[in-house]
């Protein structure tokens, strides 16, 4: 019966397969160094503009550089941080 293989699929281990996928891409990145993670980085955003042409709207855009702006002010404070 169809209802079978719905529940056996909820049923699966999700954060073993969740745990499996980080594995598989942290050794290729690992292994393949950093434009490999630019060039998943790039798959995902090719995948989201399939799915939302419109993304990233403005709104999208200033939360993005808030984040980005947050992210470098902590890198700089921990680089300081390194060098006293």
């Amino acid at each position: 019966m169809i209802t079978d293989g719905i529940a056996a699929f909820m049923a699966r281990d999700w954060q073993r397969a969740r745990d499996a996928k980080d594995a598989y891409w942290a050794e290729r990145v690992g292994r393949l160094g950093p434009l490999e993670a630019m060039r998943m980085a790039d798959e995902l955003r090719r995948q989201a503009l399939l799915q939302h042409p419109d993304w990233p709207d403005a709104a999208g855009r200033r939360d993005d550089l808030r984040h980005h702006a947050r992210m470098t002010a902590l890198f700089e404070r921990v680089d300081a941080a390194r060098r006293a």
